[in-house]
C-alpha cells in the first residue's frame, strides 16, 4: 500500500509539472503576441505621424505657384547693312549721271600730304581766306574708295567760309586758290582730316579723297 501511494504522488507531481510547463509556454506565447502587436501599432503610428508632419511642411492643399513671364524690352539699334562698295587704287569710283555726281580717282598710294589736282579749270578770281564758297562734293576713303558723303544726293550744295574753321583743314587749304566753276580733287592725309577720331564709315587714321565742284565764290569783303 505504501508503495502504490508514493507512486501516485509521484505521478501527480509529474502531471503538475507538465501542466505548469504548458501554462508557462502559453503565457510566453501570449506575451510575444502582445509585444509584436504593440510594436506594429507603434510602427503604424510613426508612419502616420511622419506623413502628417510632411504634409504640414509641404502643404497638401497648396496651390501651384505660377511665375509670371517677364519680357525685358530690348532697344533696337538700326544697323546699316548696305555693303561697302570698294574701288581698287588707281581706279575711279562710279559716277551717277542722274544726279551729276562725279567719280573719284582712288590714289595709288595713301596720301601723306595734301594733293590738289585740277580736273577742270574755272574762271574768275581765285578763292581766298574769308571768302564764302558754295560747292558740290563727293567724299571717299582714300584707301579703298568707300563713299561716306556727298551733296548730290541731297540735291543742294554746301557753303562754308575759307579759313573760319568750319571744315577740315584739308578743305580750307585745298579749296583756297580754286576758281568759280572749277572741279578739283583733294587727297587729304589723316592729320588734315579727322585724325584718329572714329566717325563711323570714316575710321581712325583714314585719309580722304574728295572731288569738289566750286559752284560760286562770294568775296569776304562783299558780305
Amino acid at each position: 500500500m505504501g508503495t502504490e501511494k508514493r507512486e501516485r504522488q509521484k505521478a501527480n507531481r509529474q502531471q503538475r509539472l507538465i501542466e505548469e510547463a504548458k501554462a508557462e509556454r502559453s503565457a510566453a506565447v501570449k506575451r510575444n503576441v502582445l509585444r509584436w502587436s504593440l510594436a506594429a501599432v507603434l510602427a503604424i503610428a510613426a508612419v502616420v505621424l511622419i506623413a502628417w508632419i510632411g504634409g504640414a511642411f509641404t502643404g497638401d492643399d497648396e496651390t501651384e505657384t505660377t511665375i509670371p513671364e517677364i519680357t525685358v524690352p530690348v532697344e533696337t539699334v538700326p544697323v546699316d547693312t548696305t555693303p561697302e562698295v570698294t574701288t581698287a587704287p588707281g581706279d575711279t569710283t562710279p559716277a551717277d549721271e542722274a544726279s551729276g555726281k562725279p567719280s573719284v580717282l582712288v590714289p595709288e598710294e595713301t596720301p601723306t600730304e595734301l594733293v590738289v589736282t585740277v580736273i577742270e579749270e574755272g574762271t574768275g578770281d581765285p578763292a581766298e581766306a574769308g571768302d564764302t564758297v558754295e560747292v558740290n562734293y563727293v567724299g571717299v576713303r582714300s584707301e579703298d574708295g568707300v563713299e561716306f558723303d556727298n551733296s548730290y544726293d541731297r540735291g543742294s550744295p554746301f557753303s562754308f567760309t575759307i579759313g573760319a574753321g568750319q571744315v577740315i583743314d584739308g578743305w580750307d587749304q585745298g579749296v583756297e586758290g580754286a576758281t568759280e566753276g572749277s572741279i578739283i580733287q583733294l587727297d587729304i592725309p589723316a592729320d588734315l582730316a579727322y585724325g584718329d577720331a572714329d566717325r563711323g564709315v570714316i575710321r581712325p587714321g583714314d585719309s580722304l579723297s574728295f572731288v569738289i565742284e566750286v559752284v560760286s565764290i562770294t568775296p569776304g569783303d562783299a558780305e
